[in-house]
């Protein structure tokens, strides 16, 4: 364990904070730490009186009475902290058996759904409206961007965001400007309508994708800044410099090498790579800051002349040319089409391959949106 810490280590600054968030790689490291967790709670005894089943991160422990899930509860604490590791306390409660273990929403909201567009053709613009509004109502309830992408992705299965697009449009704004996590689904949505149907407003969106990069930048949300700067170059939407300046000061070298690349195209003012350039000024390429090194020398930005790498293997790589981001590169549903198909893509958001997704089962698909946090 020690080795892979400092694997870990040495791809985050040196800094012990977790595995990386969204790497393939991430997922086998974490199920290397679960098990050994689980491991060490059967050998702490805990599994003696009651039975556990883990998924990921989350944990259910069923025992017969409440003194035997306290104790495993306890014994489970201890596995992890000998694991310098804690469980999420608010996420974590001892149930009765008549504790509801699924969500009834994922099958409520398809229902209305389907109701919504099986209706009479009249009816069908303010059912399917209200099935929308009341998925949002259940988020907004909750807090649960989850209950959104479920239904986002319902909407693209179910080829809706075709047929209605006048009434789905409204939604996807909604959910991207009041729920932060839903913004890679929608910018996929929004992506794809443009690509396959040619009509989309783009007048209508620019205002809410700079908001978007403006918030985002502010609070260094590098996830929604990523997925806000991809709709940004594939619609061609200008980004303003204070906005630029802002997603540099606040966010990830990911972020930063998204929007530099945007000044190649002319969609951010090219004063950018001065302000970047001394923003990073005191880093190497050794650091976390190592793309934007790497992509710099790479395609020959301009400035960058007090940069230093400091990193043999980065300067190797980028006088090959290797970069590690490609602003020609399209979704993955136009694989394998030519521009004159795009029409034929029916859907925006690519078939998961992990093997924690389902995407033949609605209910598991709904439970893989929610947060992956330890729960009993």
């Amino acid at each position: 364990m020690n080795r892979l810490d400092a694997v870990l280590c040495s791809g985050q600054d040196g800094q012990t904070i977790g595995i990386p968030v969204g790497p393939d790689a991430s997922r086998y490291v974490a199920e290397l730490v679960g098990t050994a967790i689980d491991l060490e709670f059967v050998a702490r005894g805990g599994a003696e009186n009651c039975e556990v089943i883990r998924h990921v991160d989350d944990v259910w422990i069923g025992a017969h009475t409440h003194a035997d899930a306290e104790a495993a509860l306890w014994k489970y604490r201890e596995a992890i902290r000998s694991y310098e590791l804690d469980i999420n306390e608010s996420k974590t409660l001892i149930t009765s058996e008549q504790f509801q273990f699924s969500d009834v929403w994922p099958s409520d909201i398809s229902t209305r759904i389907e109701f919504a567009i099986n209706s009479p053709s009249k009816r069908v613009p303010d059912r399917l409206r209200a099935a929308l509004e009341y998925a949002f109502s259940l988020a907004a309830k909750d807090g649960d961007d989850g209950i959104l992408k479920y239904t986002l992705r319902y909407l693209d299965r179910s080829e809706l965001a075709d047929e209605h697009w006048e009434h789905i449009e409204p939604f996807l704004k909604r959910a991207a400007v009041h729920f932060g996590h839903t913004v890679d689904y929608v910018a996929r949505i929004v992506v794809w309508r443009h690509l396959a149907r040619r009509d989309l407003e783009i007048a209508e969106w620019t205002p809410i994708i700079v908001n978007l990069l403006l918030r985002h930048g502010r609070l260094g949300n590098d996830g929604e800044v990523c997925w806000a700067l991809y709709v940004a170059l594939r619609l061609r939407i200008p980004v303003p410099l204070e906005v630029a300046r802002s997603i540099v000061t606040n966010c990830g070298a990911l972020s930063t090498v998204s929007l530099l690349s945007m000044a190649e195209f002319g969609l951010v003012d090219a004063a950018i790579f001065s302000f970047a350039e001394n923003a990073i000024i005191t880093e190497t390429a050794s650091g976390a800051y190592w793309p934007i090194f790497l992509e710099w020398q790479a395609k020959d930005w301009p400035e960058g002349v007090f940069m230093v790498s400091d990193n043999p293997l980065i300067e190797e790589i980028a006088g090959s040319k290797i970069s590690i981001f490609d602003a020609t590169q399209l979704p993955a549903v136009f694989d394998d089409f030519d521009e004159e198909d795009f029409g034929s893509v029916g859907h925006a958001i690519e078939t998961r391959t992990s093997q924690y997704d389902d995407d033949d089962d609605d209910e598991d698909e709904a439970q893989e949106e929610e947060d992956d946090d330890l729960d009993f």
